[in-house]
């Protein structure tokens, strides 16, 4: 009787053993297979030219958001900032978008900005430590602007972003990095500032991306986020410049050449900007063929 316990315990904790390394395979699987799907969705959904998705699910997915767990978290934490505002202010007593935004500016300036750092562009550490840069603070401000109904616009200036409401005909501005609040004039009258579409804005995300990997010598990585910047906004002439200086670091002159030499046909207004790049490029790819 004795051995046979012992058969049946050690079959018992084979079994549970065996069962263990499945379920740890399955998670694994399993996490892979959200990491892949999330970033997959997301390409799939910008690839036609426009946003399905809803924007803050956008947003966080091109932070790095890659699991479906993540993203319920961070939903999360946006709802808890929407019920905190819910409770602390009276912006359900008023229907009026202009107070409304105004509102949500006051709040979230005085219980969620810590801090101003111009790297800090991930929505991820703008929600987790209340820090951020003109466009992570812009973005989470978009967000819940949109959840009370008021179609608040996000204005581009090169090196800045800051919001806008069009109320009763007039302009009212927001700026989340000064601590007054104020959009500086230089700003507001900037003869190239113009409002953003949501996929403009997914854009900038990834050219931070681009930018802090190629400083980390990690190319790869910088064009495909590149890539992505172009798939978003194809007329963004910085992710250009950058996929450029990638691929010479790689010293892969020829792709450099046919990104160029494609880009400068499709944007001819263009071409007296890259002209010098041009020229190099061809004659580093004339070297290199005639070498082989």
């Amino acid at each position: 009787m004795g051995w046979l316990l012992l058969a049946k315990r050690t079959f018992f904790i084979s079994t549970i053993a065996l069962a263990g390394c499945n379920s740890a395979q399955l998670a694994e699987f399993t996490n892979k297979r959200d990491t892949t799907y999330l970033d997959t969705s997301l390409i799939n959904d910008i690839e036609d030219g426009r946003l399905d998705m809803p924007f803050e699910q956008t947003c966080l997915i091109a932070s790095g958001v890659d699991t479906e767990r993540k993203m319920k978290s961070y939903l999360s934490k946006i709802e808890y900032l929407i019920s905190r505002i819910n409770q602390e202010t009276c912006i359900n007593k008023t229907g009026d978008p202009l107070t409304n935004a105004q509102t949500i500016f006051d709040w979230l300036h005085k219980n969620a900005n810590e801090g101003t750092y111009n790297d800090c562009y991930d929505i991820r550490d703008t929600l987790n430590l209340k820090v951020g840069n003109c466009l992570s603070y812009a973005i989470r401000f978009t967000i819940i602007c949109r959840y009370y109904a008021v179609d608040i616009k996000n204005i581009y200036v090169p090196g800045h972003i800051y919001n806008m409401l069009v109320s009763n005909g007039q302009e009212y501005y927001f700026e989340h990095t000064h601590s007054d609040g104020i959009v500086k004039n230089v700003d507001r009258n900037n003869p190239r500032k113009k409002v953003m579409t949501d996929l403009e804005l997914i854009a900038e995300i990834f050219l931070y991306k681009a930018r802090n990997s190629n400083n980390d010598m990690k190319y790869e990585e910088s064009i495909k986020n590149c890539q992505r910047v172009l798939m978003c906004n194809p007329n963004d002439s910085r992710a250009v410049i950058l996929l450029l200086d990638n691929y010479i670091s790689k010293k892969n002159y020829e792709e450099a050449f046919r990104y160029l030499n494609n880009y400068i046909s499709q944007h001819p207004v263009d071409k007296k900007s890259f002209e010098k790049s041009y020229n190099i490029l061809k004659k580093l790819c004339i070297i290199k063929e005639d070498k082989f």
